[in-house]
């Protein structure tokens, strides 16, 4: 009798699996950024509006600060979020949850001054701005004064590379670390007036990175791997078609000059910005990006060595499994 009521037990396990749906994809998701809205943004605002496609609403939240970005992802405001990668690595180190699954953009910044500063030592004791103490903009200006040994500057927080930009040009500070967008268009608005004093393109860091939540991603790969692959093939449409890329991002951007934004389109394809592989797309990228935060002491003390407890890049690389490597 108990041989009989065993088998008829797992026969009712085994009956309950079968019928049990598997879990349904998650067809709504916010997506956090860690600025204001801006150009910068733009192949992967394409990206997300592309989703729809794939019967996806993807509802893009914009933060004024990365840590703000990174809050609001860790309380489950937001499923996935684009993010500097030296606020996601510190929030790791510090124990956060998260892993980087991609980057939306490689190295971008470059230090704008006017042209009487002729060398970066120069700035010494003079107002440098950046976005915030934990933000991409400053570590790649501690990068820049640790490299050039630049004397006690003074560091503005000003949130916001076009609001910096503007205050570049209005004489308010004396330096400042931008994206190229605005690079660009400060010399579109001030032509002669402004330069690059330094280009921060070698540096071994992606300029943005994807994250989400680790106890997130088991359940939902399928999801971040069709944002992920959504956004590649953006990018390799805008690389392969300038003038579609550029007829996309001023119907995000309807104000902004056609001139200025096929300017822009053009000069990220050139330095190639909007990555076609995924930007950091194994562990030895993931390493080098990791030793360079801990060289410049961008990564609090203790923080882990190893580049696997910042990234998970198996979504990543199963899309590049499918639609192959460029």
């Amino acid at each position: 009798m108990r041989r009989a009521e065993i088998l008829v037990g797992l026969a009712l396990v085994a009956l309950l699996t079968v019928a049990t749906p598997a879990a349904a994809r998650q067809t709504r998701l916010v997506v956090g950024f860690s600025g204001v809205k801006q150009l910068t943004y733009a192949a992967m605002l394409i990206a997300l509006e592309r989703a729809r496609d794939r019967g996806y609403e993807v509802v893009p939240v914009f933060f004024p600060r990365p840590e703000l970005a990174v809050q609001a992802l860790l309380r489950g405001e937001t499923d996935l979020a684009r993010i500097e990668p030296s606020s996601v690595s510190v929030a790791i180190a510090r124990g956060a949850g998260l892993a980087i699954v991609g980057a939306a953009a490689t190295s971008q910044w470059v230090l704008v001054s006017p042209r009487s500063v002729t060398a970066p030592a120069q700035l010494a004791r003079r107002r440098v701005a950046v976005h915030s103490v934990a933000s991409m903009s400053n570590t790649v200006v501690q990068y820049a004064i640790k490299k050039y040994k630049i004397a006690q500057p003074q560091i503005l927080i000003i949130p916001g590379s076009p609001a910096r930009a503007q205050a570049l040009m209005q004489g308010e500070i004396d330096a400042t670390s931008l994206f190229l967008t605005d690079a660009i268009r400060i010399e579109q608005l001030a032509p002669g007036r402004f330069h690059v004093l330094v280009d921060f393109r070698e540096m071994p860091m992606v300029d943005s990175v994807i994250v989400a939540r680790r106890d997130w991603i088991p359940g939902h790969r399928e999801e971040i791997e069709d944002v992920l692959r959504g956004l590649l093939e953006t990018h390799r449409r805008i690389a392969a078609g300038p003038e579609w890329g550029a007829a996309r991002t001023r119907q995000l951007f309807p104000d902004e000059d056609a001139a200025f934004v096929s300017a822009v389109v053009r000069a990220y394809i050139a330095r190639g910005v909007w990555d076609q592989n995924g930007g950091i797309d194994h562990l030895t990228a993931a390493g080098r990006m990791v030793r360079f935060l801990k060289e410049i002491e961008a990564l609090p003390a203790g923080a882990p060595d190893g580049a696997a407890s910042y990234v998970e890049l198996g979504p990543l690389q199963d899309v590049l499994k499918r639609i192959g490597r460029k």
